[in-house]
């Protein structure tokens, strides 16, 4: 069992996406924070859109619709990313669970705007099936700085010759870009970096 130290210290961060990795290291250390974007399918740009508009897109019900997930569940799709929702496929009633999932949304959209003003979280993205450019990491930086100059996000990408899992090194004042190893199953928890993640989180929140 990981020390209560670790949970509190993990709830501390805020997933932005791209997929659910950061939602599972945060498990890991006994940490559930509700969070909007803790397990989503969700790309560079639809972050970007979405931090643009304060995730406007979501706010009507009619912009969201369930997709199958990969597990025999459904996700809910919206305008610029999906969402896991834990829901066996012919469990439920979909026209029941689209409203309950879009009223959570709702709850969840306020309590990451509220992250977003109050800047005491560090942030997180890690890239998933694409890679991020550094104009990609700047602009997501310049999004979130919007809403505090105070935020701090972590922008992380898979590892490669020269950047070693576990390092992270300033872009700017409150912009990291840091590395983690690459693995296809990633989403099991099983296989997520647990170390590597460990020594960013760690770097970043002691001030880089």
């Amino acid at each position: 069992m990981n020390p209560p130290q670790d949970q509190a210290f993990y709830q501390g961060f805020e997933s932005l996406g791209a997929n659910c990795e950061f939602g599972l290291v945060q498990r890991y250390h006994g940490a559930e924070p509700l969070g909007l974007l803790r397990w989503p399918a969700i790309a560079v740009e639809g972050l970007i859109a979405s931090l643009e508009n304060e995730f406007a897109e979501i706010q009507d019900i009619a912009n969201l619709y369930l997709i199958p997930g990969p597990n025999q569940d459904w996700d809910v799709q919206t305008p610029n990313f999906s969402l896991h929702l834990y829901a066996k496929i012919g469990s439920v009633d979909t026209e029941e669970l689209l409203k309950t999932a879009h009223k959570r949304i709702q709850f969840l959209r306020r309590s990451l705007l509220e992250t977003l003003e109050d800047a005491e979280k560090i942030l997180v993205f890690k890239e998933w099936q694409f890679r991020m450019t550094d104009a990609d990491i700047a602009r997501m930086g310049a999004c979130v700085k919007k809403y505090n100059p105070a935020n701090r996000l972590i922008a992380v990408r898979l590892s490669s010759p020269g950047c070693e899992p576990g390092t992270v090194t300033e872009v700017e004042p409150g912009l990291w870009s840091g590395y983690v190893e690459w693995d296809a199953k990633v989403s099991a928890a099983d296989n997520v970096p647990i170390a590597s993640w460990e020594k960013i989180c760690r770097t970043v929140a002691n001030g880089g």
